[in-house]
């Protein structure tokens, strides 16, 4: 049920931006593990780790500056009042690209705290 509701999310909130943000999460949880396993703290790829879920989340952003913009272009080519459900509706559906970004920003930076935490204790996990 959950697994639904996530798909679903995805192909409301334009498939074009919401697969780009779960693939560059995907490649920063890679980037995290393979950080962990190799217990490289001070790589690059540290510094790649967090950039990464910087871009993340302003993809999200980007994503949703589209979908107001395509909402309001479209808004303004009716003619007639729309009830208050259909434009609320076309507001959520925006801001999913934001929230997905959001969440898989904060998901990533927690990442690269621990991992910082890590080097600074020089703890072996």
């Amino acid at each position: 049920m959950l697994a639904f509701a996530y798909f679903s999310h995805h192909i409301e909130g334009a498939i074009h931006f919401m697969a780009p943000l779960t693939i560059l999460f995907f490649i920063n949880v890679g980037i995290f593990l393979w950080i962990l396993i190799k217990k490289n703290y001070d790589s690059i790829m540290m510094d790649v780790l967090k950039q990464l879920g910087i871009l993340i989340f302003m993809y999200g952003v980007f994503g949703t500056l589209v979908g107001f913009l395509q909402m309001f272009d479209a808004l303004e080519a009716m003619n007639e009042t729309l009830p208050l459900a259909v434009i609320s509706g076309g507001v959520k559906v925006a801001l999913l690209n934001v929230l997905y970004g959001a969440g898989y920003f904060c998901l990533s930076h927690s990442g690269y705290i621990i991992l910082r935490m890590l080097s600074k204790n020089k703890v072996v996990a």
